[in-house]
């Protein structure tokens, strides 16, 4: 016998329990996902339904009963950045984190199961069994991906809710002075020595640099055009594609930079535009990995084992906001972007960034005791 009340309906089935069943906002009617034992239970089962949809915060039982591999697999195929699709490294690193370590334990649960405690204990066992780098990568993916859900109204409320989980934690770099940076360009090969003058005063990431044509560089206006990076593919291989969304930029080089581009333009010998700027030995293709171990031999060999080939950028940009440079001129230099200073990224003029490069010169050659 169905009995009907302000919101729903109930009925005892012939097993004695109670069948709830309820209007959506779609028009659609939907059925309790399970019965109850008794017709207050399923009373109170419609009066939470019905509040939920009265605070606009009811999510579709049956959307939610998706599986996370099905979500995350569409999620990571149409995910982009900025309206542009995930850099291909990205795309790896985000495969290899949802293969290993997210999928073969979360994969076939549904997204309405995935409550914080179920979330917390998974993280905690993930963090015994690798390191934290690893465990930081999968928690932070496995929270973007339901983020999404949230967003599309599949599920109510993010489960990942395991503070700090998601943060890394950023080990202090040692900062260059120029000449600790001249010790090292000394010993590093021949063919590599102005990559290190470049990283240093266009501050660019190693990818961009190996990424570098002879055409990016203006002699007249001293600027350097970074608009593309090399990066490493998982199978083996390299790929030129576009840098960080929103990194591609001109930066004005200083007088030590500028120099050292001539230089390798010299050493290179005549050329097409479209020429890459730094090789390897006899004109043959360079790669991070052959930077980072000439890199790594030459920091060992004036005891400064352990400083990595990024640090040039962080010592280059350390100067640049030392010259005065704004908060907006030295993510213009460094080609960062973020939604809270995209706007005071944009003022910055070409005309400064000119002065900034001369200050940079000034201070170089004040250090380096060099015209």
């Amino acid at each position: 016998m169905s009995k009907r009340r302000v919101f729903g309906s109930m009925r005892q089935l012939a097993s004695g329990r109670w069948q709830a069943r309820y209007t959506a906002p779609s028009g659609e009617t939907i059925t309790a996902p399970t019965t109850f034992r008794t017709k207050v239970e399923a009373s109170r089962y419609l009066a939470d339904v019905e509040s939920r949809i009265a605070a606009q915060v009811w999510q579709d039982p049956a959307r939610a009963r998706v599986a996370l591999r099905p979500f995350a697999e569409n999620w990571l195929l149409h995910r982009t950045v900025r309206g542009r699709p995930l850099a291909q490294r990205t795309v790896d690193t985000y495969r290899n984190s949802l293969d290993r370590w997210v999928l073969p334990d979360l994969g076939d649960i549904a997204l309405g199961d995935l409550t914080a405690p179920r979330v917390r204990k998974w993280h905690s066992e993930l963090a015994g069994r690798t390191g934290p780098t690893a465990t930081r990568q999968a928690y932070a993916l496995l929270r973007a991906i339901l983020n999404t859900a949230v967003d599309d109204e599949v599920i109510a409320r993010n489960p990942c809710r395991v503070k700090g989980a998601g943060q890394p934690v950023m080990k202090e770099r040692p900062l260059l002075d120029l000449r600790q940076v001249e010790q090292l360009r000394r010993a590093m090969p021949e063919h590599l020595q102005e990559l290190v003058v470049v990283a240093l005063w266009a501050h660019t990431r190693i990818g961009e640099a190996l990424a570098l044509r002879r055409g990016d560089f203006d002699p007249e206006q001293g600027t350097l055009r970074i608009e593309r990076q090399q990066i490493e593919l998982a199978g083996g291989g390299v790929r030129i594609v576009p840098p960080k969304a929103g990194s591609a930029r001109t930066t004005h080089l200083p007088r030590p930079a500028v120099a050292a581009v001539t230089r390798q333009l010299e050493q290179l010998g005549p050329g097409l535009p479209s020429a890459p700027l730094f090789t390897g030995r006899r004109g043959r293709p360079l790669r991070a990995a052959h930077v980072q171990h000439a890199w790594s031999k030459a920091a060992k060999g004036v005891g400064l084992d352990g400083v990595h080939f990024h640090d040039l950028r962080h010592a280059g940009l350390t100067l640049s906001a030392q010259s005065g440079a704004t908060l907006a001129e030295v993510m213009r230099r460094a080609g960062h972007v973020s939604s809270r200073a995209a706007l005071l990224y944009q003022h910055a003029a070409d005309q400064r960034d000119a002065a900034i490069a001369d200050l940079l010169s000034t201070y170089a050659e004040m250090q380096l005791g060099e015209p």
